[in-house]
């Protein structure tokens, strides 16, 4: 059901919800949470003046809900005031993502008029062209300020310019074209199979069963006209790049491939999910070293490199700028700061896997970026998901201060959290993930992780989102798919600490009950000082699974002096946990992950607890193994 606009009336005018609301679940959603705004203003910085239009609503399967909206503030557009209600299954609040800080009280008069908007951002940003102004209050930073909105036309391409109305200065510029640079060789998939359009005299390189989506030639010029790709035989290319219609072939099956991806994984039909197909822009200008995403024009550009003999038109390169398209659509990530991080890990790890969901033996999948391109002439690709700072200059950790990078590069931190999120650390099939904090995760699989992220994308992040917040709306869309209690949820948050966004925690209390954990009666025999004790629990049926989880909760005034580890009944031993002398805290209550190989013993597991070191005391309460 196609959910019209609703615009809602903010700050101290009251929303009417229906009595009962009525048809799908989405229209419930909607009308629940117009409701809570009007009983939460606060939550969402409501500001007299204020009006509230619904973007989408989303309902999951466990019957939360997200409801996200535009704000425009006395007619304006507020840029960065978008939010997303969250309704609990029993119609409660659930929280609120937003990105102001405070409600919008800026004057809605400008002091620079349109004409020196323009001259401003021509001026201050070297531009070739300038475009008609457009007034908004910018809420970029969590306050909002009146400005000039102004399409550009720079250096480096299309971009956005934001004009102060106060005074005449440029605030910031986002690039509307997301580029993957370099160069490539060869037609990179092989042999493949293209959808195209019969038609009377020809074959048309038109998807009709994606939307029909379309691949043309741009003859090597910026201006067009773009013809559709055209063939009598319906047999395209010869895989030399030499050929016209070659790159087109890799462009054309990419693009399907990552409309399947999206489709059959996320249930998303098309980039703007309307079933409208894409365009395709292959040989665009002379010797163009670029792949990008036109966010004006709606369309995907693609190059054929220096020379023309390495077009930039590999499956990955294709699903990173089509995922562009997606994060724009589904209410965008600001291209600065860290936003703009988020932004360009959003299309690498969407590219990736759709990749992975082709599944091509020419192009196999990884983690790497442009590696079919060869943007250095070396073979090295353009960026590696499981240590990002291998190509020199991404980096595999937050830190304070990394917003100042190009997008490009701090979306490192964004990579690597997925790639040990759905792979885990250490040595993988992949490559070698380390970890910032020196810790050990243990992966969920691609499946999960890619759920989770796109989940947050469509009804978390917000356009202005941090990293921080971006860990925040993870573990809540985990929270969503796959609940609070598990190896899921622990895994994302392990994943965050280890790339240095917050620490690692988890609901212990809250989870207990899932573990059913066997409370010991005090007093027990306490933990040998120093020395090992050993506990026994009997799991009666053998299981097939990868991982099992180990809950243990015990007394100790320095846990840093324990060992801790799992024996199964035919004698394996699992590291749970290494002593730690720099660890001084008290106590223990964690859930530790177990490899097991995907095969789970019958028989009695043992719990092992060593105190290395003499003179502290410990017992333990209670612990549990569960599959």
């Amino acid at each position: 059901m196609a959910l019209a606009a609703v615009l809602l009336c903010g700050g101290a005018v009251a929303l009417t919800a229906p009595a009962q609301a009525a048809g799908s679940p989405e229209d419930a959603a909607i009308a629940r949470a117009q409701e809570l705004i009007r009983l939460n203003p606060a939550a969402v910085r409501a500001a007299d003046g204020d009006r509230y239009e619904v973007i989408r609503a989303a309902v999951t399967r466990t019957g939360s809900a997200h409801v996200r909206f535009n704000r425009l503030f006395q007619g304006l557009p507020v840029v960065g005031g978008d939010f997303v209600v969250h309704v609990a299954p029993d119609g409660a609040l659930d929280g609120v993502s937003v990105s102001l800080d405070a409600p919008v009280a800026a004057a809605t008069e400008p002091k620079v008029t349109a004409a020196q908007a323009v001259t401003t951002a021509r001026d201050a940003l070297r531009a070739t062209e300038v475009g008609t102004p457009q007034l908004i209050v910018d809420g970029v930073g969590g306050t909002g300020r009146l400005a000039w909105r102004l399409p550009v036309t720079v250096a480096t391409g299309e971009a956005e310019a934001v004009v102060d109305a106060v005074e005449p200065r440029v605030l910031r510029t986002q690039a509307l074209e997301h580029t993957a640079t370099g160069t490539g060789h060869s037609v990179y998939g092989g042999q493949v199979p293209l959808n195209t359009t019969q038609t009377i005299f020809d074959y048309k390189m038109i998807d009709p069963l994606r939307g029909n989506s379309k691949t043309c030639d741009m003859q090597h010029t910026t201006a067009g006209p773009c013809v559709t790709f055209a063939d009598v035989n319906n047999i395209w290319g010869n895989g030399d790049p030499a050929h016209n219609q070659s790159a087109a072939v890799d462009v054309h099956y990419g693009s399907a491939n990552t409309w399947d991806f999206y489709l059959n994984v996320l249930g998303r039909h098309g980039i703007f999910d309307d079933g409208v197909g894409t365009t395709s822009q292959v040989h665009r200008g002379v010797d163009w070293a670029n792949a990008s995403w036109s966010s004006t024009q709606k369309v995907m550009r693609y190059g054929d490199g220096s020379n023309g003999l390495r077009p930039l038109v590999s499956l990955d390169v294709v699903a990173h700028e089509m995922s562009h398209g997606v994060t724009q659509a589904v209410g965008g990530l600001i291209y600065s700061g860290e936003s703009g991080g988020l932004n360009e890990g959003t299309s690498d790890i969407l590219g990736t896997m759709a990749e992975f969901y082709a599944n091509n033996a020419v192009d196999t999948p990884d983690y790497l970026l442009g590696e079919e391109i060869d943007i250095f002439g070396t073979g090295d690709p353009l960026r590696y998901m499981y240590q990002p700072s291998l190509d020199g200059i991404s980096k595999d950790c937050w830190y304070n201060g990394i917003a100042n990078l190009d997008p490009h590069f701090s979306s490192g931190v964004a990579n690597h959290f997925f790639f040990l999120a759905a792979e885990g650390s250490g040595n993988t099939p992949y490559g070698a993930s380390p970890t910032c904090n020196g810790s050990s995760v243990v992966g969920i699989g691609r499946d999960r992780a890619t759920q989770i992220w796109y989940h947050a994308l469509a009804n978390y992040f917000t356009s202005d989102e941090t990293f921080a917040e971006a860990r925040a709306d993870t573990l809540a869309a985990t929270a969503d798919l796959y609940g609070k209690c598990g190896s899921t949820y622990r895994t994302v948050a392990m994943a965050w600490a280890a790339v240095g966004v917050g620490t690692y925690s988890y609901p212990w209390k809250l989870c207990i009950p899932k573990w059913n954990l066997v409370w010991e009666e005090w007093p027990q025999p306490p933990i040998l000082d120093p020395g090992p004790i050993k506990w026994i629990t009997k799991v009666q049926e053998k299981g097939t699974l990868e991982v099992a989880e180990v809950a243990v909760n015990l007394t100790h005034p320095r846990r840093g002096d324990l060992r801790l580890e799992l024996v199964s009944p035919a004698g394996r031993s699992y590291l749970l946990k290494a002593p730690d002398a720099k660890d001084r805290a008290a106590d223990l209550a964690d859930v530790y992950q177990v490899r097991l190989g995907g095969v789970a013993e019958a028989g009695e597991w043992t719990l092992v607890v060593e105190d290395v070191v003499k003179g502290e005391q410990s017992h333990l309460r209670g612990w549990s193994l569960l599959y």
